[in-house]
């Protein structure tokens, strides 16, 4: 099965993800998995390190709460988010595709 994302676009949704509200990793996995109807869900494996390495480029920070890091996305990466809204639009549409191919 070819995967989910192509390169760079689990970036991107992630950004996406965190523009709608601050989030824990966990979080984030399980709407992924929600949004392709549980027919994909990302690892932690997949999930955390993407995350640290979006902090590590400051695209996003993190507060720890209740034990839990909650991810922000910050100024730096809503304007990624904003110079790549054509990319993203064409992504929500690949994921709608996805959805229904996994579906089959």
């Amino acid at each position: 099965m070819p995967p989910v994302f192509a390169h760079g676009r689990l970036r991107l949704y992630l950004l996406k993800l965190l523009d709608e509200a601050p989030r824990h990793g966990y979080e984030v996995i399980r709407l992924l998995e929600e949004r392709f109807q549980g027919l994909y869900a990302p690892s932690a494996g997949t999930v955390y390190p993407r995350l640290a390495k979006l902090e590590s480029e400051g695209l996003v920070t993190h507060t720890t709460e209740g034990g839990r890091k909650v991810y922000a996305i910050t100024d730096a990466g809503r304007a990624e988010l904003a110079d790549r809204s054509g990319e993203l639009a064409d992504l929500e549409l690949e994921i709608r595709d996805s959805v229904a191919e996994l579906a089959a």
